[in-house]
């Protein structure tokens, strides 16, 4: 198994950096219906190894290294949006503790209204 993992790296090497077109329109070209796209000078199938990188790159991402993927996907990517996320609420928690320890008002914040003692009617008075 290694060495046809070498030989696979080695492949997928090759080939970078990945010339990859995409399409979701389908082409009909000398009767056969393939995915494209239309140009001046022709028509790109994007599942042809001499116009596209595509499959390749689909294979490569999906096919062998998908665990990589995932892997990559919830460890550093995923805990640097979390860490983004709790660094901001951390910062905002901070301005208003700020805002409200000088009395400041901070946009967006909900503010407090101090209870207002209703004035005497003045038939009482």
């Amino acid at each position: 198994d290694a060495d046809e993992d070498r030989a696979l790296n080695t492949s997928i090497r090759d080939l970078v950096p990945f010339a990859v077109v995409g399409s979701e329109e389908i082409i009909d070209v000398g009767g056969t219906p393939v995915r494209g796209r239309r140009h001046g000078w022709g028509v790109i199938n994007i599942f042809d190894d001499a116009h596209s990188d595509f499959v390749h790159l689909r294979n490569f991402m999906l096919r062998t290294h998908l665990s990589d993927l995932i892997e990559v996907t919830s460890q550093r990517h995923y805990e640097q949006f979390r860490t983004s996320q709790l660094r901001q609420i951390k910062e905002l928690r901070a301005q208003q503790a700020a805002a409200a320890a000088s009395g400041a008002i901070m946009p967006g914040m909900p503010q407090q209204v101090p209870p207002q003692v209703p004035a005497a009617h003045p038939s009482m008075a």
